[in-house]
């Protein structure tokens, strides 16, 4: 039986109007969502044509609220799954304009491209760019980083930048044709503007030649089609007489406009969010600034769930005085309003979530100072320690960035303590594409004892009947290789073995030798089927565990759509892209469990590892956090660096920030902003991205329920600090401590 907290009760009495909702880390919101749905449901306010209408995030959200809805009409003996609807914003968007495509100016067989598909269209665009424009690179790169020399840099950098610019001309409804007329009433031109402008053109382009639409442009047509449509508005008015939407914080412009509209000015709508949990804005166009509008709105209820069992006080004291500090004691004072109240309060007695026995000992704040592989290295001793000692209990290690949770992985990996990663792509997906791409790569360069050598160790790595010989016997097999030509080996693979036959290797051993040279020659073949075809081919031979077999069929799929895309592309070209994969630069969308959710219980006893964004609404017993130092959680110092300020750009220039303050200025006949000094954008843009970094911090620590540690390094060049926010709070629990 649900018994409601103080707030939960509150709105769980809501009847109608307008409610914004302020929910602290583990208040249950989702819950109290999900109940006040079904308290509507069995109301009898509902003719038997109208629904609830749920809106979330994410997929896995949907599944949730489905359920926890389902169960609690149960409770109320009423039939689940009748009564409510629950969509993510892009598959209400979804529904809105499969239902009206002509109005939308879709075909009614449009597709949607995924993340993938649209960054291999932009990469397309943003190359033939290159080509055509050199002197934009010449123009923009620092005299000490010649273009030439990082073109693949710009071509990445010029991906990311054209992709938000997209993506915020859509959430500001700007099409290229609306784009253009500013331009062409703006002087002087600028190339900023010129490459978003010309990129977007031929990214719709390319979608309409497709017949496409993306996620950004299901939520604007959707809009469009309710904004010209009034009766079918009307309609779903009806059919929606209340909109309850979670994440609130993450909505974006268009977002918010959308279901302003559905809502109405009269309407039914209740908003939960928690803004200081807002950690998307680098990444989307979510703006947390519209759900603290929202609730200040005059004929919206104000409600706080403050209360939240997930953590010990001691975690909470450490979120809260964050919070406070934030606030009156932030050395920069436009971040003062990062973080806002309310403050995370335990559960009232009698709840039947009670807070964790404290444990104040279990929190750690380094003040060390660490070299980047010694934090790796300490750390993950630390984290084997007490998985030995606490196999039943949950325990994850958070990260700012991809690439310091692989470097981690590899480490615990080399220890073996079991782990689950979050990260853009497992390490077992890595282990396989890179065992491929040596081979593939060995095809390119036949003729070099390297690459051979590459290959050759990665055949026999994955091969179950091959044990790990002593480093010796390794390094007389390469001895053995190295003296002999390639063409030499590739004629007689028996000449391989050399000396090794009285090195202490088995008779099985050398049959392996033999055979996987002899594989690499055969494989030599594949090299004219098509890349789909290659991979599928060697991997059938490769691999034996179905995981496995079923990662090479998925690396075969993604090289196919790659080549289908750029048929132009050679061996070399899947090659980098396998090896994209490698260095953990995309994510494999669709091809992971955490895909449809994820469930910190099921890993007890194994280490989580994950980008502090993508453990968002999730809690472990025992949580790290690393890292946080002035580059990862930088706070407007003058010491500071920034992520999105690129090396081989000149004078520190965020040119995203630059496009995306002119978009802005051209579409909105601000003239003088238009042509403001160029450098001022990237400088406001430290303030937001320093604000959105403050509360990832936030939320990295309010993930753990009964331990704490948080460290931090200096940082590849050995210039990084230890991050202002920690240093306030390692100085505030150490004196708070210190009396007692």
């Amino acid at each position: 039986m649900f018994n409601p907290r103080p707030g939960q009760k509150e709105v769980l009495e809501y009847i109608g109007g307008k409610m914004g909702i302020s929910a602290v880390p583990g208040s249950g919101k989702t819950h109290t969502l999900s109940m006040l749905a079904a308290k509507l449901v069995s109301g009898e306010i509902l003719a038997e044509d109208q629904e609830i209408l749920i809106v979330t995030l994410v997929n896995s959200a949907v599944d949730n609220f489905a359920a926890r809805v389902a169960g609690f009409l149960r409770n109320y003996g009423l039939m689940p799954g009748v009564g409510y609807r629950v969509r993510t914003l892009h598959g209400l968007a979804y529904d809105i304009v499969r239902e009206h495509p002509d109005l939308a100016g879709v075909d009614n067989r449009f597709s949607i491209a995924d993340e993938r598909t649209s960054s291999e269209i932009l990469n397309i665009c943003v190359s033939g760019w290159i080509r055509t424009h050199p002197e934009f690179l010449q123009d923009y790169s620092d005299p000490t980083h010649p273009p030439e020399k990082n073109i693949y840099k710009w071509n990445e950098f010029l991906q990311s930048l054209s992709s938000n610019f997209i993506k915020q001309a859509k959430d500001y409804q700007i099409t290229p044709e609306v784009l253009h007329d500013a331009l062409s009433r703006s002087e002087p031109s600028n190339p900023l503007l010129e490459l978003g402008y010309s990129i977007y053109t031929d990214y719709q382009h390319a979608l309409a030649n497709r017949g496409a639409v993306d996620f950004e442009d299901l939520i604007r047509l959707a809009y469009k089609v309710l904004a010209n449509n009034p009766e079918y508005l009307g309609r779903l008015r009806y059919r929606w007489p209340f909109i309850l939407e979670d994440e609130a914080q993450d909505s974006s412009l268009i977002q918010e406009k959308l279901l302003r509209l559905l809502c109405g000015d009269k309407g039914n709508w209740v908003r939960v969010g928690d803004p200081n949990q807002a950690i998307f804005e680098t990444f989307t166009t979510a703006d947390p600034r519209l759900l603290k509008d929202f609730i200040l709105e005059p004929d919206v209820v104000q409600i706080d769930l403050e209360h939240s069992g997930r953590s010990t006080q001691s975690i909470m004291d450490v979120a809260n005085h964050l919070i406070q500090w934030a606030e009156k004691s932030h050395p920069v004072q436009e971040l003062r309003d990062t973080l806002s109240p309310p403050l995370i309060q335990p559960t009232p007695p009698g709840d039947a979530q009670q807070n964790p026995a404290d444990e104040p000992g279990e929190i750690y704040l380094t003040a060390k100072p660490m070299k980047p592989d010694d934090e790796i290295r300490i750390v993950a001793k630390s984290v084997k320690k007490w998985v030995c000692e606490h196999p039943d209990s949950t325990i994850a290690v958070l990260v700012p960035r991809n690439v310091r949770g692989v470097e981690l992985a590899e480490e615990l990996t080399t220890l073996g303590v079991p782990i689950k990663e979050m990260l853009n792509s497992s390490q077992t997906t890595r282990d396989t594409a890179k065992i491929i791409g040596d081979i593939l790569t060995y095809f390119v360069h036949p003729s070099t004892h390297r690459h051979l050598i590459d290959a050759f160790l990665s055949i026999l790595k994955v091969n179950p009947a091959w044990p790990e010989p002593p480093k010796h016997l390794t390094q007389l097999i390469l001895k053995q290789i190295q003296n002999l030509q390639v063409e030499e080996i590739l004629m007689d693979p028996q000449k391989i073995l050399g000396d090794l036959t009285i090195s202490g290797i088995d008779e099985t051993q050398l049959g392996l030798i033999i055979s996987s040279v002899k594989q690499i020659i055969r494989w030599q073949q594949t090299v004219l089927l098509p890349i789909d075809q290659m991979i599928m081919t060697i991997g059938m031979i490769l691999f034996s565990e179905p995981a496995d077999l079923a990662l090479a069929h998925k690396l075969a799929v993604i090289l196919k759509s790659a080549s289908d895309l750029y048929p132009q592309w050679e061996l070399p070209d899947f090659c980098e892209e396998l090896n994209a994969i490698v260095k953990n630069r995309f994510r494999l969308y669709g091809f992971s469990e955490d895909d449809l959710g994820f469930d910190p219980e099921n890993y007890k006893g194994r280490v989580v590892i994950s980008t502090i964004h993508k453990a968002k609404g999730l809690e472990w017993d025992r949580v790290y956090l690393m890292s946080v130092n002035n580059y990862d959680f930088p706070s407007m110092q003058d010491y500071d660096r920034y992520m999105s300020e690129k090396w081989f750009v000149r004078q520190n220039l965020n040119l995203e920030a630059e496009a995306l303050s002119l978009l802005k200025a051209a579409t909105s006949n601000d003239f003088i902003s238009l042509n403001k000094n160029e450098g001022i954008a990237t400088l406001d843009a430290r303030q937001g991205y320093c604000a959105e970094r403050l509360r990832l911090f936030y939320v990295g620590i309010t993930r753990a329920k009964k331990q704490l540690v948080i460290t931090w390094n200096t940082g590849r060049q050995d210039d990084c600090r230890e991050a202002v926010p920690l240093q306030a709070l390692r100085n505030w629990w150490e004196m708070k401590h210190a009396s007692g």
